[in-house]
C-alpha cells in the first residue's frame, strides 16, 4: 500500500510538472523566431475576448499544475510515515 501511495504522489508531480511546463512557459508574447535569431522583438497584440479567455485558461491550468506538484510531494511525504 505504501508503494502505491508513493507512486500516486510521483504521478501527481509528473502531471503537474507537465502542466506547468506546457502552459506557464507559453505565457509570453515574444516572437520566438526573431528572438532566437538575436533580434529583440516583442509583440503585444490588442487582446480580444477569445485571447483573454485562452490566457485565463492557461493561467488556471498552470496553477493546477503547481497545486498537483505540491499535492504529489505531500503524498510522497505522507507515504514515508505509513506503516508497512
Amino acid at each position: 500500500m505504501k508503494i502505491h501511495i508513493n507512486t500516486l504522489g510521483i504521478i501527481f508531480g509528473c502531471i503537474g510538472s507537465f502542466l506547468v511546463w506546457r502552459y506557464l512557459t507559453e505565457l509570453n508574447w515574444a516572437d520566438k523566431k526573431s528572438y532566437l535569431q538575436g533580434q529583440g522583438v516583442m509583440v503585444i497584440p490588442s487582446p480580444i475576448k477569445e485571447d483573454i479567455n485562452k490566457f485565463k485558461l492557461q493561467l488556471r491550468l498552470s496553477k493546477l499544475g503547481m497545486t498537483m506538484i505540491l499535492i504529489g510531494g505531500l503524498i510522497q511525504i505522507i507515504s514515508n510515515y505509513l506503516p508497512e
